[in-house]
């Protein structure tokens, strides 16, 4: 009976599609909708014919029209793994006659994710535009030279980065399932990259291995078998970018230490999903290697003291020891230059604020009296809120959120501001319209830190404490083998 239902609906669906045949040269598409099990009628498609000019927020908006009490702001569609952009027609999207797209419903909560996703979108697109140049936001190639990225891709790729910032804050703050949010997010925006881009850079290779993380503290088994992939994704991109016996680190000249942590991180993932596997040999043996570089990675503690003694930062003593290979000296010149590049980002930032104010400035009509001189009185953008040891970026006041102030904010009426996606009623000027994104871009350079180093874990003791716990579950193993 299953069978025959199934090859009925199998039949029906192709009637319908011979019935609803479009000429595409007139430029109309019919699409088909695959509706959740709770929406489904009838029917589990639902056919959409429609231009290929239309918006994709006109194909929301259809769809809501044909759904009851469903709203075009509360869906999400997806073609070919891609989401929907709701600003950019059905063409440009590139979607094809007899297209089928996946339905999600998304919650309230859900909505005010999307959007602020998609405030992060916007921002990303106003610094593509600027002329704004940090090392660890351009990508480069095997050879360490930049890979010149048209201004589209270089939007998307800039949003996987903050998107990956935003999931590491979470991550340095506990929140799990939110920073797995965010790192989904980020790995879509990274999956719309070039695959030469992916496979030049170790950002998606990161990207992995924080997933992974995040899946081993969620202590969830259902994400067993997505770690394997994910690590052996990691493991794939770090090769390409480094080299098989990562001999590219030479040409990078990088000391921080970063690419070995990496590695370590790497070591230690597998070793759990070993573990959970029930390849204990393998899993032994990973561990035990994990512990040699823990070894290597190691810092003195007392030529830490020595150094903060001397006024220097606990962080920056470990950072700079382990780059020097434990010289006290080294470590001190290692540390004013790695200050003196902060400053420069600093300036930087400074520069391109400057830049936001005098175009705002210069663009705003005379009879807008005071509103360059309100921009300027703007408290000053925090340049570096990500979180370091010791720290974390404050949610906004009498608040305790996981994300940013921009994400939970709401309208005075207690209804999530719909700013963001929805176009205003009447137009707003050009200086208003500058002084939005002024502020945009304001709040977009908030969540990237000055210098990748800033993420490094410097103390190792997640790692150190993985190792622990899962050599003594290994030892516990082999007793038991032994007696029984």
């Amino acid at each position: 009976m299953a069978e025959g239902s199934q090859k009925q609906e199998m039949e029906a669906d192709n009637m319908i599609d011979r019935a609803e045949t479009v000429d595409t040269s007139s430029g109309d598409l019919l699409l088909s909708i695959q509706l959740p099990r709770q929406l489904q009628g009838k029917e589990k498609k639902m056919k959409i014919r429609i231009s290929q000019d239309a918006l994709g927020s006109r194909l929301c908006e259809e769809i809501a029209n044909r759904l009851p009490n469903i709203k075009a702001e509360n869906m999400q569609l997806t073609y070919k793994g891609k989401k929907l952009c709701l600003k950019k027609t059905l063409g440009e999207q590139d979607v094809k006659n007899k297209g089928v797209f996946q339905f999600t419903q998304i919650n309230e909560d859900e909505r005010k994710h999307t959007a602020f996703i998609s405030r992060i979108m916007k921002g990303a697109e106003l610094l593509a535009k600027r002329d704004f140049e940090e090392k660890y936001l351009n990508a480069t190639d095997h050879r360490v030279e930049a890979i010149d990225l048209p201004e589209d891709e270089k939007a998307v790729f800039l949003a996987a980065l903050i998107l990956q910032e935003l999931g590491r804050w979470n991550m340095k703050r506990k929140d799990y399932d939110k920073a797995l949010l965010f790192l989904e997010n980020a790995e879509t925006e990274f999956r719309q990259c070039r695959e030469e881009l992916i496979n030049s850079i170790d950002n998606y290779g990161v990207l992995n291995l924080d997933i992974t993380w995040c899946y081993l503290q969620l202590h969830n088994s259902q994400y067993h078998a997505k770690a394997r992939e994910r690590l052996e994704n990691a493991e794939k991109c770090f090769k390409m970018a480094f080299g098989e016996n990562q001999e590219r680190l030479k040409e990078l000249k990088d000391k921080s230490g970063r690419h070995r942590i990496l590695s370590l991180r790497l070591l230690v993932l597998w070793g759990v999903w070993f573990f959970h596997s029930q390849n204990l040999k393998q899993s032994w043996n990973d561990f035990c290697k994990a512990e040699e570089q823990l070894d290597q990675l190691s810092v003195d503690d007392l030529s830490v003291s020595i150094l903060v003694n001397e006024g220097y930062e606990t962080r920056e003593a470990r950072l700079a020891l382990r780059a020097t290979d434990g010289n006290i000296e080294e470590a001190k010149s290692y540390i004013a230059e790695k200050r003196q590049e902060k400053i420069a980002a600093e300036r930087r930032r400074e520069r391109l604020r400057g830049l936001v104010d005098r175009d705002h400035s210069e663009q705003a009509s005379p009879e807008r009296n005071g509103t360059s001189d309100q921009i300027n009185q703007e408290p000053p953008v925090n340049t570096n809120p990500t979180p370091v040891v010791g720290s974390s970026l404050p949610p906004p006041a009498g608040e305790t959120s996981s994300l940013p102030a921009a994400e939970t904010s709401s309208s005075p009426a207690g209804e999530t501001s719909s700013s963001i996606t929805t176009p205003a009623a009447s137009a707003p000027t050009g200086a208003q319209s500058n002084a939005e994104e002024d502020k945009l871009l304001g709040e977009i350079l908030t969540y990237l830190p000055n210098d990748i180093d800033d993420y490094i874990d410097l103390s190792l003791e997640d790692e150190e404490a993985i190792v622990r716990e899962y050599k003594a579950k290994l030892n516990a193993c082999l007793r038991e083998r032994h007696t029984s």
